[in-house]
């Protein structure tokens, strides 16, 4: 097995692995830059069937996003700890973050202040817009009054693999293995969000696995890395 590990760190944080005009063309960049130069320098099997994706996080999010978009490039796919059911899990960041600062409105990244520096990532890969300088992100609770703009939040929810697996059913289909791995103490929640997914799809006829594990938000991480892997061995084709 050829591993490869891309770099997936913006200037805020995480990129989410999806294309934005603020933080980058991730998705396109692992689909065209990454694939086509492993394939091109490492004695591959060049086929969907024979490649998969993993990740853990907000790079649990990116596999499932790049995965279930594009399965002709990726036939098999991991989820491990990823970001899911931003409606629990997610919104609170935001009024954290608001706390964090009160009574000064919201002025971009701050130094130190790992919320600022989470919710500006997240709002560049999910809410950008180009047309609001100097950070080009749009909030999705206005400030002071703390009303939720939900036309922004809705644009964070299309990339929530809890409400974007209904528009990617044929796509999911297509894999030939799909893995849900979370540990039900997660500091996140995120064991309920993987939870609702497995049973949105188990509900759709889509074939997964899902487990769950005693640790907390990467707490057990290098371990889930070596069995995923091993369930990428036996899932992908190896010749």
């Amino acid at each position: 097995m050829i591993v490869v590990i891309p770099d997936g760190w913006t200037r805020y944080g995480c990129s989410q692995w999806v294309d934005s005009p603020v933080s980058g063309n991730f998705e396109q960049y692992v689909l065209h830059d990454v694939v086509a130069y492993v394939d091109a320098n490492y004695r591959t099997l060049q086929d969907s069937a024979s490649r998969g994706v993993f990740g853990f996080s907000s790079g649990g999010c990116g596999a499932w996003n790049l995965a279930s978009r594009n399965p002709g490039t990726f036939g098999a796919m991991a989820m491990l700890s990823g970001d899911s059911f931003l409606d629990m899990t997610h919104k609170t960041f935001l009024y954290d973050y608001l706390d964090s600062i009160w009574p000064e409105a919201p002025g971009g990244p701050v130094e130190g202040n790992d919320l600022s520096q989470i919710v500006y990532a997240y709002s560049s890969c999910y809410s950008p817009n180009l047309d609001n300088p100097p950070f080009y992100v749009d909030l999705p609770v206005a400030f002071p009054s703390g009303e939720l703009i939900q036309q922004v939040w809705d644009r964070w929810l299309s990339f929530d693999p809890v409400v974007n697996w209904r528009d990617r059913l044929d796509s999911l289909r297509k894999l030939t293995g799909i893995l849900l791995d979370v540990g039900c103490n997660d500091d996140y929640h995120l064991q309920w969000g993987h939870r609702l997914l497995s049973h949105r799809l188990r509900e759709a006829g889509i074939a997964h696995e899902a487990s769950e594990n005693t640790g907390s938000h990467g707490g057990r991480s290098r371990e889930r890395y070596q069995l995923t892997l091993e369930w990428l061995a036996q899932v992908l084709e190896r010749s």
